[in-house]
């Protein structure tokens, strides 16, 4: 999710090709940071930490599906695909020989307001990660061939991850169903029809308007010099043009004041469903009681959700909710599946009162207190490794622009109330407010009406006269 919980990442300020120094030392925890900016506008993040003889080097770029327009969609997912097959230096599976067969782990995932490409290895292949980003972020081979082929690879992900994915499905479904002018409406990974029909041109012209320097931030974490790595870095990357500056589109949601439904019907043993109500964005202070919420609502084995209706009723063989807080205003998900022989209206039932009872009674400080120590241990997991740490920052900075923001977060959270956790509940989670898709096995698919064939029968209406004249009625 946008929103990464619990964070001990700070930084300071910066000029061009200047760079700044800071530590953080909590709960046994120490982060050192170190950031730059090129004069191309790259961002540059350099996480220094001899534990272990690892690194991970990500690049973020501020490109997501939010960035994509209707008859458009998909592009910054394909371009997941696409930044690995080559450039005029180097061929379409160089990633793969020279970085994967060393042991090294090479992926990239995209969401709806970024996208992530990074490396996980040992420092003695930076030299060669750092000629290899660098250079597919000016030099990606686009020819008509190469987008032809990854197209049909990634209407085969759609196929294989969505289309024949029940619950992939629903969960789109419920995003397109609570989001109806917002970008956030369509899949990450695309309409079938864009995927297949948007001119070349147009993908070749998202690259040069989302993949260069000014778009990117850099975060390197591991066992590494870090003024070593920068002169690196600065030189491979320095001579990049900085591209067009783009700047995001605010496009604000339709207000929703009435519940919106959908049922779907496939090849599922039991009833699913996912609720959405609508939530403020990362940059809201409510964030923090709404992450609070849904902890105690519905993070582990001893959230109230999961002991009243898994281990107590038995009416769902799992529950999940989360307050998902990206760039833009985002949405409380929950989601369940049924246990055979109940439906989905019963879930609904007792979540609509384990909500009312927090909306009108409220939490108890121990709860509280509880969900920041999950909190906290999130964070605390996150950093154990160099990955997990450079995914933080790159998120924090992608999202909220200034690492420093997650400085104080574990501060907000032992701030949040019993009252703020009670008012987020009455304010957001409003049944007239919320979106529900609920899955039905294909058994349970009304039948259609089948309307009788009287166009063979003689006479109806004179048959029908008689019968009413002998039950003494007019005609």
């Amino acid at each position: 999710m946008a929103r990464v919980s619990s964070r001990f990442i700070t930084a300071c300020g910066f000029l061009l090709l200047a760079a700044c120094r800071t530590e953080v030392s909590s709960l046994g925890v120490k982060v050192s940071l170190e950031e730059h900016r090129l004069s191309n506008g790259l961002r540059v993040i350099l996480v220094e930490d001899h534990t272990v003889p690892t690194i991970s080097y990500q690049t973020w770029y501020k490109v997501g599906s939010r960035d994509e327009v209707p008859g458009m969609t998909g592009l910054a997912h394909l371009f997941e695909h696409l930044m690995f097959k080559g450039t005029d230096r180097y061929g379409p599976k160089s990633f793969f020989d020279l970085l994967e067969a060393r042991g090294a782990e090479v992926n990239a995932f995209t969401t709806r307001d970024y996208t992530s490409y990074y490396v996980n290895t040992v420092p003695a292949l930076l030299d060669q990660i750092i000629d290899l980003e660098s250079d597919r972020m000016t030099g990606l081979k686009l020819d008509d061939t190469t987008l032809a082929s990854e197209r049909m690879v990634v209407l085969e992900e759609r196929k294989l991850r969505i289309d024949s994915q029940p619950v992939g499905l629903m969960q789109e479904a419920i995003w397109a169903l609570a989001f109806r002018r917002h970008p956030y409406h369509w899949p990450v990974i695309g309409m079938p029809e864009d995927i297949i029909s948007v001119p070349a041109e147009k993908i070749r012209e998202f690259y040069r308007r989302y993949y260069h320097p000014g778009n990117a931030i850099l975060v390197v974490a591991g066992d590494f010099k870090p003024d070593e790595l920068f002169e690196k870095i600065k030189k491979a990357y320095g001579k990049i043009p900085r591209g067009q500056e783009t700047e995001r589109t605010k496009i604000t949601e339709f207000e929703q004041n009435e519940e919106r439904r959908l049922n779907l019907y496939d090849e599922v043993a039991s009833e699913k469903f996912a609720h959405a109500y609508p939530i403020p964005s990362a940059h809201e202070e409510d964030a923090y009681a709404l992450d609070i919420l849904a902890t105690i609502l519905f993070a582990g084995s001893q959230s109230r959700a999961h002991r009243d209706l898994v281990e107590e009723k038995k009416l769902t063989s799992d529950v999940a909710g989360v307050a998902y807080t990206p760039n833009e205003p985002g949405l409380f998900l929950i989601s369940a599946s049924m246990r055979t022989g109940h439906s989905a209206t019963e879930a609904e039932e007792k979540l609509n009162a384990l909500i009312r009872d927090v909306q009108e009674n409220g939490v108890t400080q121990e709860e509280i207190e509880k969900a920041v120590k999950q909190l906290t241990l999130q964070a605390i997991e996150n950093l154990k490794t160099h990955s997990g740490t450079a995914t933080l920052i790159g998120t924090v900075t992608t999202i909220l622009e200034k690492p420093e923001r997650y400085a104080d977060d574990l501060a907000k959270y032992t701030k949040v109330s019993r009252e703020d956790v009670q008012r987020v509940a009455e304010t957001y989670l409003q049944p007239n407010k919320r979106s529900v898709v609920v899955l039905y096995p294909e058994s349970k698919r009304p039948k259609p009406e089948v309307k009788a064939d009287v166009s063979k029968k003689e006479k109806p209406k004179a048959t029908v006269k008689k019968r009413a004249r002998k039950k003494g009625t007019t005609s």
